[in-house]
């Protein structure tokens, strides 16, 4: 749990400084994206403490190089992460690129007498049904893996992989988001009323579905902390105002449950809520020794 909890904090912080989303490595007809970009975390004050850090912590980096040597993948190398779908539960398309020695993963998950492997082309895929649910996945050139709950879905994201795919039609939200940060290095939208119309929701995610239309988030590096915009575009404007006050009441409580516990004290620097029409902006500045603090003590855990 430690190692996953430092693992899980370097995934965060390395991708706060990345560059923007190209729609033509998402599928058509996608009503949600999430991507993660880790390239440049080196120019964050967060990626470089990150590091540093590391290389002070020989356990550490045996640990990164052994899961490197076993299973293929250099989580330093690691370009970029992104997923999307339509909203069908359980099932989307998953591209990961950077990373990745194919011939070691290939050789690796050829050792599984579980998995089963099939030809698309000239393409292999490999599939399983053990587990929870269903996967498969596809190693391809260049350091890139595809994955998705069946041959079809991995079929479609090798095509979007390497470029031959239509790319997704932008949106206003989606557009805003992807200018809003120089450069974003987490971003995720959604087209709720597009996810509405294809997966069944629960009562209360159909009665927030039912007030918005689209709505997304990024964060990135900005002027020596982490900010995080969030966007929602709501169903009409007699929603619009209601949404509004929910939020600022939200973000007040949050910042007194911050100033209460010592351990979130210097947490927030900031935030802000903009309405305009129906569309909501949410902007909220995270103090970037805040996330220095916490990650050098989830490392400190780790050892």
């Amino acid at each position: 749990m430690k190692i996953f909890n430092i693992i899980s904090a370097l995934c965060f912080c390395v991708s706060i400084h990345a560059e923007q989303l190209d729609l033509k490595k998402v599928s058509d007809g996608s009503n949600w994206i999430m991507h993660m970009d880790f390239e440049s975390m080196r120019s964050s004050e967060i990626g470089s403490f990150l590091e540093d850090s590391l290389e002070k912590i020989p356990e550490m980096e045996e640990k990164m190089r052994g899961l490197q040597k076993k299973f293929g993948v250099d989580l330093m190398g690691v370009s970029n992460l992104t997923l999307f779908g339509t909203g069908e539960k359980h099932k989307g398309i998953g591209i990961l690129e950077g990373g990745v020695d194919a011939s070691i993963v290939t050789e690796v998950t050829r050792t599984r007498e579980y998995i089963q492997e099939s030809k698309v082309g000239k393409k292999t895929i490999f599939s399983t049904d053990k587990g929870r649910r269903p996967m498969a996945f596809s190693v391809l050139k260049k350091g890139k893996i595809v994955f998705g709950p069946d041959c079809d879905y991995v079929s479609e994201g090798i095509q979007i992989a390497n470029g031959k795919g239509s790319g997704l039609s932008s949106h206003p939200i989606l557009e805003s988001l992807n200018d809003v940060l120089e450069t974003p290095g987490f971003l995720f939208f959604a087209n709720v009323k597009g996810v509405k119309e294809t997966t069944d929701l629960d009562p209360w995610a159909r009665m927030m579905a039912d007030k918005i239309e689209s709505c997304g988030m990024v964060i990135g590096d900005d002027d020596g902390g982490l900010k995080m915009i969030g966007l929602i575009e709501t169903h009409s404007l007699e929603s619009s105002e209601p949404m509004e006050n929910m939020i600022r009441g939200g973000l007040a409580m949050m910042e007194m449950k911050a100033k209460d516990n010592k351990r979130m004290e210097g947490l927030f620097e900031g935030y802000e809520v903009i309405r305009e029409g129906r569309t909501i902006r949410i902007e909220i500045k995270i103090s970037n020794s805040f996330v220095i603090e916490r990650v050098e003590k989830e490392m400190k855990k780790a050892v």
